[in-house]
């Protein structure tokens, strides 16, 4: 199926490796042009350099620098100008934290402002790139990756899964104001998937039948989640088949959470 998406623009915030580098690599299967961006350079540099290469030597743009400060989303915006932008993926995000109950308040204001504030920074900063591009005719969408720790009680750090549910509530609140530009708003949730270097890659090496054991009880299709269907999902909410789709939260999951 042709997703349209040929010629167009797609910037994936966190993307130098694990959920983020998979879905600029879908982008590019689709004849996309993808915009990187991560805090680490040595990162960075290293996914554009693999992608580039994979692709035949496709430029494949970059930017460094962390989204959560100011002054960097502006930086990134004026890069970003130049050619125009027609997708934004906020993927940004971290679930590593305490224990529940152990939590500091430093902590809670941590995990919303890896797992929130920066992708509302980069949707008040650069929103105004994708509105131009509806305004010469293009489609325009920003996709949230969320997780379905903010959507059911599943045992997740719960500063993390507070911070994921907002980020729900935020995306599923722009639906309205951002309709009125032309611009898509969804979100994808998804489960247990593994990546070179997950957390589930670490747990399965460190206890098999564990993993196994809780697959079997708890996800419905009874495995972990791969890389590319997650990354082509997001493909999909950004696509020309999606036209009609916004405010959406697609669960990937493979059948884990129960009140859906």
């Amino acid at each position: 199926m042709d997703m349209g998406l040929d010629g167009s623009r797609v910037l994936i915030t966190g993307s130098s490796q694990g959920i983020g580098f998979g879905i600029a690599s879908a982008f590019l299967d689709e004849g996309a042009t993808v915009v990187l961006s991560g805090r680490d350079k040595n990162r960075v540099e290293t996914a554009r350099v693999n992608l580039a290469e994979k692709y035949g030597n496709k430029e494949v743009d970059f930017f460094v620098g962390d989204l959560g400060v100011g002054k960097n989303r502006e930086n990134l915006k004026e890069q970003l100008a130049v050619e125009g932008l027609d997708h934004i993926i906020c993927n940004i995000g971290s679930g590593r934290s305490m224990p529940v109950l152990q939590e500091s308040e430093e902590e809670w204001r941590r995990m919303f402002e890896i797992n929130l504030f920066n992708a509302v920074g980069v949707v008040q900063d650069l929103r105004a790139l994708l509105a131009q591009t509806v305004k010469k005719g293009g489609d325009a969408s920003l996709t949230f990756v969320g997780s379905i720790c903010g959507m059911e009680a599943l045992g997740c750090p719960l500063a993390y899964a507070s911070a994921k549910a907002a980020l729900w509530a935020y995306a599923k609140n722009l639906m309205h104001p951002l309709a009125k530009e032309g611009i898509r708003v969804n979100q994808l949730s998804p489960g247990n998937i593994i990546f070179p270097g997950s957390t589930w890659e670490a747990k399965l090496a460190q206890d098999a039948n564990s993993v196994n054991s809780m697959l079997a009880s708890q996800v419905a299709m009874g495995r972990l989640g791969e890389l590319e269907e997650v990354a082509k999902a997001v493909v999909f909410l950004s696509c020309q088949h999606a036209k009609f789709i916004t405010g959406t939260n697609l669960v990937v999951d493979g059948g884990q959470l129960k009140g859906v």
